[in-house]
């Protein structure tokens, strides 16, 4: 939301603390990378600006340089970045998929399969 020359991202108090952070870091992303209103724009741009904060949400909550000594081949991985980085399971699953697939494929079957996982 945006007053004058001030931003704020407003959040839902009602949902679940993790929610609230994948929430924020959602509207972070609006706040900081996106202009125009969504209501007055074409829909192919409201859904570039959506899989564009969608995106940044993953990389934001869970950046790379603060996972990289977790052992991604734990079969409790999912739940313990869940629990460390206060964000929902399925944003862990999602940002881990991203992370397997950037990896040469010898080096994957060190990392648990996360279809199982989710």
């Amino acid at each position: 939301m945006k007053v004058g020359k001030f931003q704020e991202i407003v959040l839902d108090s009602r949902l679940p603390y993790i929610h609230q952070r994948e929430q924020f870091f959602h509207e972070l992303c609006h706040a900081v990378r996106h202009a125009g209103r969504q209501s007055f724009m074409p829909y192919s741009f409201y859904e570039l600006q959506e899989r564009d904060a969608r995106h940044f949400t993953l990389y934001a909550s869970l950046p790379t340089h603060m996972i990289n000594d977790y052992n991604l081949s734990n079969p409790a991985i999912i739940d313990q970045l869940s629990y460390d980085f206060m964000i929902p399971r399925k944003v862990c699953i999602e940002r881990l998929e991203k992370i397997k697939s950037r990896i040469v494929p010898s080096d994957k079957s060190n990392l648990i399969n996360l279809r199982k996982e989710g």
